[in-house]
């Protein structure tokens, strides 16, 4: 018996329960400390592309431990994924950097540039936005590129001139091009192979025919006022046609 009045084998015991107690914690602590950082991310697209861009780069940080961990929140459209995240229900958003509300926002990657096209028929006299004067354009993905329209609408002053924008569902273009309810169209694609395809498809053309494609001369003038936006020249042949000015925004929030 010591001077505390405590067995030998007591105070063995005790010390090795206070020992596992510690290596216990120890271990709970790394534990909590190491565990990944959980981030989701809203992502929206027509065709679904962004959510497979995505969910394919969440498996990829799984399969290598990596510390960080991507929850896809896939919405209905770029705008939806704006909204979740200016909202705060989103952490990260694949976004247009003119879309939604991203004044809190901050690029983190570019994944993607998609450039707006002012498209009218092969053979169409407009070949100028003063062209357009009394006239309907019709816009592609109307709700995700109200903001386009707008500043286009400001820049060349369109609505004194009589032009009017009206939202067209993809399927509805081809028709409504033919009929002449619209005398252009207003895309926003990235251009790679498999948008222009669905451009070209927009109209009736043959291998001595393409679309004519309207030059946004004033796109140095908008990026200049418009941080969402860069000026960028249209690649000679994207549509068969000459090399036209026309501007583009996209980034990754």
């Amino acid at each position: 018996m010591d001077s505390i009045g405590m067995p030998r084998w007591l105070r063995v015991v005790l010390v090795a329960g206070v020992v596992i107690l510690l290596a216990g914690s120890a271990a709970f602590a790394y534990r909590w400390y190491s565990r990944p950082t959980a981030l989701t991310i809203a992502v929206g697209s027509s065709d679904g592309e962004a959510a497979r861009i995505i969910s394919a780069i969440a498996g990829r940080l799984v399969s290598t431990k990596a510390p960080v961990r991507l929850s896809v929140v896939d919405t209905s459209s770029a705008l939806e994924a704006a909204n979740a995240f200016s909202s705060g229900k989103a952490d990260l958003a694949v976004v247009r950097g003119d879309v939604g509300d991203l004044s809190q926002a901050q690029a983190v990657i570019v994944v993607a540039h998609a450039v707006a096209l002012l498209i009218a028929p092969p053979g169409s006299s407009t070949t100028e936005i003063t062209d357009l004067k009394r006239s309907v354009v019709g816009v592609i993905g109307g709700e995700t590129n109200q903001k386009i329209v707008q500043v286009l609408t400001d820049e060349y002053d369109l609505g004194r001139a009589g032009v009017t924008f009206k939202d067209i569902a993809p399927p509805d273009a081809r028709r409504a091009l033919e009929s002449r309810q619209v005398r252009a169209v207003l895309v926003v694609v990235p251009l790679v192979e498999k948008y222009l395809s669905l451009v070209r498809g927009l109209f009736n053309q043959n291998a001595k025919t393409a679309p004519v494609l309207i030059p946004i001369e004033s796109a140095g003038a908008i990026a200049e006022k418009e941080r969402a936006y860069e000026s960028f020249d249209v690649p000679k042949g994207t549509l068969r046609g000459s090399p036209q000015s026309a501007f583009s925004g996209a980034g990754s929030k």
